[in-house]
This record gives C-alpha cells, sequence and structure tokens, in this order.
C-alpha cells in the first residue's frame, strides 16, 4: 500500500551491527551496502518508500564502520545528517535506528558535538544496557552451545567474521577481537543492566557484582548516566522492543584459570527468558528513558513487523 506523498522531514536509518559493509570493512566488497543483512533491512527501506519516503530524495542510510567505538561510528551519522540537511533543505531529521545504530545515535546526540538537527529518535532493539551475549564473544571469543542451544541470524553473522578475525591471528583469537573489533566492548552489560553472571563456585552460586568485574562497559555506563541531555536538548524519543523469542537473560560460569580469557567467569549455560527479541532484552531496550511500545517480534522482523507504528509516529513529520 503507498501513502500520500507530502513535504517530509528526511529519515536518516542507522542499521545495526552488521548492517554496512565496504571495502573499508573487507576488501573487495565494493562501495557501502547492507552486507550480509540486506534480507533485513531492504525490506525496511521498501516499507519507508511505500510511506513516500524515497532513497536520496527524503531518506537516507547512515552506514559506518560497526567494528569501531560507536563514538567513533558517530562520525559517519554526522556526514549522513549534513547530507540529509543539505539535500532536502532540512534544519532537522528524524532518525530510525535498529539494534547498535540506536547507540551511535545516542553517541551522537548525547556528545558535545550535537548540532540541534535531530527532531526525533524512533530505536528499535537496541541494547541500551547492554546484552550478556557479547560479554561470551568478547572475554572468550565465542558463544558456547550450552549458552545458545538455537543460533540465529546474529550470531551467525558474529561467527562468520569472529572466524575472518581469527586468520590474522590464528594463536591468539582474544587478541584479534580486542584489536579489530573493539566496538564489542560497547555492547556488553552496563550497569543499568544489573548483574548478569551467576557464578558457580564451590558448589554455590551467585551472581558476580558488576563493580567487582574487569570486563566493564564504560561507555555506557557514561551515556547512561547523561542521558537527560536528549530530552534537554528537545529530541522525542521512542523505544520499541521485541519479545516473544528466547534470550539470554544471565550467564552461567564457573571461575576460568586463564588471564586473558574469560577473565570475569568462563561461559558454561545460560538462563533465557522469553521477555526478549532472540538478542536484546526488552529491559535493556527500555534502559533508556522514551515512549515504550513492546511488539511480538524477533531482532530483525521488528522492523518490518513496527510498521504500523512507525507510520504513527512519522505522519505529522
Amino acid at each position: 500500500m503507498a501513502y500520500p506523498r507530502l513535504q517530509k522531514r528526511p529519515i536518516v536509518f542507522v542499521p545495526g551491527l552488521f548492517g554496512s559493509m565496504s571495502d573499508q570493512i573487507i576488501q573487495g566488497t565494493g562501495d557501502w551496502h547492507f552486507g550480509l543483512a540486506r534480507t533485513a533491512y531492504e525490506p525496511t527501506i521498501s516499507m519507508l518508500e511505500n510511506m513516500g519516503y524515497h532513497m536520496g530524495q527524503q531518506l537516507f542510510v547512515a552506514f559506518y564502520d560497526w567494528r569501531q567505538p560507536i563514538a567513533y561510528s558517530a562520525d559517519y551519522l554526522i556526514k549522513t545528517i549534513r547530507w540529509a540537511k543539505q539535500k532536502t533543505g532540512s534544519s532537522e531529521v528524524n532518525l530510525i535506528c535498529h539494534s547498535m545504530g540506536g547507540l551511535v545515535a545516542r553517541a551522537y546526540v548525547q556528545s558535545d558535538s550535537y548540532q540541534g538537527d535531530v527532531n526525533q529518535m524512533i530505536v528499535l532493539a537496541t541494547p541500551n544496557a547492554g546484552s550478556p551475549v557479547s560479554y561470551c564473544y568478547w572475554a572468550g571469543g565465542k558463544l558456547p552451545s550450552a549458552a545458545a542451544p538455537t543460533k540465529n541470524v546474529v550470531e551467525l553473522y558474529m561467527t562468520v567474521y569472529l572466524a575472518y578475525l581469527e586468520r590474522g591471528l590464528p594463536r591468539n583469537k582474544i587478541e584479534a577481537i580486542h584489536r579489530n573489533f573493539p566496538s564489542l566492548l560497547d555492547l556488553i552489560p552496563s550497569e543499568a543492566y544489573g548483574d548478569y553472571l551467576l557464578e558457580k563456585r564451590d558448589g554455590v552460586e551467585s551472581f558476580v557484582p558488576y563493580d567487582s568485574m574487569v570486563t566493564k562497559n564504560h561507555v555506557m555506563d557514561e551515556l547512561n548516566s547523561q542521558m537527560d541531555v536528549i530530552p534537554a536538548r528537545g529530541i522525542r524519543v521512542t523505544l520499541v522492543a521485541g519479545i516473544g523469542q528466547s534470550t539470554v537473560h544471565y550467564l552461567k560460569t564457573v571461575p576460568s584459570r586463564s588471564p586473558v580469557k574469560w577473565v570475569d567467569g568462563r561461559v558454561v549455560g545460560a538462563i533465557n527468558s522469553k521477555m526478549g527479541d532472540g538478542n536484546v532484552m526488552m529491559e535493556s531496550v527500555f534502559a533508556l528513558d522514551g515512549q515504550k511500545y513492546v511488539v511480538e517480534a524477533d531482532h530483525l522482523s521488528i522492523l518490518t513487523k513496527s510498521e504500523s507504528l512507525l507510520k504513527f509516529k512519522l505522519q505529522w513529520e
């Protein structure tokens, strides 16, 4: 169904992890595009075009290097917003952000570099308090099968990319990840998530206090401590979380003997919840202040399943 074409405030769409690909990330992949994530994002672009937003006219995609810390990736967003304003003559844009894209947007609108050019942020499936699964990849280089009995598409992307990284440092996978994929640290649980490692020591299980952990998400802790700057800057925030999918809520661990790998505990299992989208818990999405909505959807289908909500939020724009 096509919607009437009106003069619209431009949209900048910010994809999530693995949603941008180019020669800059992997040689031989060409200019910026959605890469493997095109099966999720191309239908989203088509949906927005059916609402009257046309690529390069009222709709722009902020591709970025998702390997880098989110503050670095925010520079890509700034350039796309600048281009959207120049192309349309509008002084403001609306941001539609998926997953990690929401953190990239926050890194911009909460920064000293903010130019007062964002009207609203619609944030879907963004881990605003982090995700335990990211601890597995950052600290251990993998998601143990005991922690994820069923794989999803995002985990498949991660497995493929980590195998690609490991070719460069086959004897030290953790070093390869930390050197070439530092943004993973920005995705692990933050203080707002709460204690998430359930350690079994001498037959007794207890949570590892976040304050005592070596692996902390300082970037997210700072963003969350300063989130009040978003409404203070007049930016409206809509948060959309998916539920109904088995999602890692807590990780079961045992003490690690390695000074490098699994530094806060080796993952041996997980406690899952259906109050998530398969990758991100609802409570993590809602760690940011804003209008909150829940959709029965997984981490990728949440985009198209939020069509009516997006139309409603954009109808006066």
